[in-house]
């Protein structure tokens, strides 16, 4: 029969040996958990911007994105203050601030590392940089921003750049001037002024060929934010661009062809003083005449003799003929559409003009009162 005392002692040994087993277990489990938790956030991408010494306010809110999203964001802050050394979750704590410490240096201007890498923690770091680079209280740098958030203005550029610096600019200052209400209602009211003086400010910026746009959004109701108004002017903007656009191609036009070459050009109507009207193709030289075949009526850039002769030649030819011979004294204007371009022929005043004209039909173009000219 097992005595009392050696009941006890085996007891004993059964738990030291439980006790020395459970604290290999969590040794073990405590490094396994470091190791993955190594590899889980060490940085696969760069944070994508550089601290220069300029431009803390936005490298400060990238960089506190990246970190909060890497569930890290105690180091900097100050929630997950440093264990002492002989507290088991000190080498866990002291591997994930040379983690974050390392996403903030890496983040750094090479020329600034010097500066901050003696620090032994993420969050020295983080507040001497702040210390360094950024002062809430510079009222000379909220100046500076709400000064330029008045001066700027569209000025005949797109709207999307003109949008996009109010907003940067706007950003900046909300930075550093934080919504100072407490209440939930004081923060809603004082966020609603804020966005109609901002509607206000985008609107003036405005060109004035967005005029009535302007007028349209102050008149919604209820009134919209500065996203919404952007939005409806934007919209606006778009269709006049898309409208213009139109116009530029609403000119007419006549091509000449022969074999692969072609000469386009652009025709208009005038009226001289007897009320009969002019047909003129436009060129783009000035006078001079044709120096291929001497004809002062049009250039060589639009010369029959140099560049060949249209499909409708023959038949204005024949026309002329018939007319010389049949007595139409009625002289009109003709437009004739001729696959796959189109030509005009020129108005015949008199049975004498006619005469005239058809003697010159070798020359190209008609010498008398109707005439190929070129703006």
């Amino acid at each position: 029969m097992e005595t009392p005392s050696i009941g006890m002692k085996t007891h004993k040994e059964e738990n030291t040996i439980l006790t020395d087993l459970t604290t290999k277990m969590t040794h073990i489990l405590n490094q396994n958990q470091t190791q993955n938790q190594i590899s889980t956030h060490e940085p696969t991408t760069h944070i994508g911007i550089k601290l220069d010494g300029t431009n803390y306010a936005l490298w400060s809110q990238i960089v506190e994105m990246y970190i909060s999203g890497k569930d890290k964001l105690g180091y900097i802050n100050g929630e997950l203050s440093e264990p002492l050394q002989t507290d088991m979750a000190f080498r866990k704590w002291r591997t994930e601030n040379a983690v974050v410490k390392g996403w903030l240096i890496n983040s750094m201007d090479p020329k600034l590392v010097s500066n901050f890498i003696r620090f032994s923690t993420a969050k020295a770091v983080w507040d001497n940089i702040a210390t360094t680079y950024f002062d809430g209280t510079d009222t000379s740098q909220v100046y500076e921003l709400k000064r330029r958030v008045i001066r700027i203005k569209q000025g005949g550029g797109s709207i999307e750049t003109y949008y996009n610096n109010l907003q940067g600019l706007w950003r900046e200052i909300d930075f550093r001037r934080p919504n100072p209400m407490i209440c939930d209602t004081d923060i809603e009211k004082y966020n609603s002024i804020l966005q109609e003086d901002r509607v206000y400010t985008f609107l003036d910026g405005l060109d004035d060929r967005l005029d009535k746009i302007r007028a349209d959004v102050l008149q919604t109701k209820p009134f919209p934010t500065v996203e919404q108004a952007y939005a409806q002017v934007r919209r606006e903007d778009l269709r006049q661009s898309v409208m213009m656009t139109n116009e530029d191609t609403l000119s007419g036009g006549a091509m000449i062809t022969r074999g692969g070459q072609k000469l386009q050009h652009q025709f208009s109507f005038r009226t001289p003083s007897n009320g009969k009207p002019i047909t003129k193709p436009q060129g783009e030289g000035g006078g001079g005449g044709c120096t291929h075949c001497g004809n002062m009526r049009h250039t060589k850039e639009i010369c029959f003799k140099l560049h060949g002769y249209p499909e409708w030649w023959q038949e204005l030819k024949a026309k002329k003929k018939r007319e010389a011979s049949g007595g139409d004294n009625h002289g009109r204007a003709a437009l004739m559409s001729v696959e796959p371009q189109l030509s005009l022929v020129p108005e015949q005043e008199s049975s004498t003009s006619i005469s005239d004209q058809t003697a010159q039909n070798d020359s190209g173009y008609s010498h008398q009162e109707d005439y190929w000219s070129w703006y």
